[in-house]
């Protein structure tokens, strides 16, 4: 299965959020990503991410998949305040003030 242009440049970018998040313990890691994410990236990014993970989420790091199906498990707020109770820190901005 190919990757769309589109696509590819999501995974890239959710995979750099993930290696940012592979140094810290697991669940703060999985629930940083679905943070960011909610945080950062616009409706329309979102539903392109989630419609490549349906797809099969062909080439996405294992703790980008995983914070990628935390976020769609949660409305955003929720992940922020499990994020905290983690020991996690949320990036404490209003969600998609950033990419619109």
């Amino acid at each position: 299965m190919s990757v769309g242009a589109e696509a590819e440049k999501l995974v890239t970018m959710v995979n750099q959020v993930a290696r940012f998040f592979e140094s810290q313990a697991h669940e703060p890691g999985v629930l940083g990503i679905a943070d960011h994410v909610a945080a950062f990236w616009t409706p329309r990014m979102r539903e392109a991410i989630f419609r490549h993970v349906d797809e099969g989420g062909v080439n996405l790091r294992p703790l980008a998949l995983e914070g990628l199906q935390s976020l769609r498990a949660r409305p955003p707020k929720a992940a922020a305040a499990k994020l905290e109770a983690a020991g996690g820190v949320s990036v404490g901005t209003e969600r998609g003030s950033d990419a619109g």
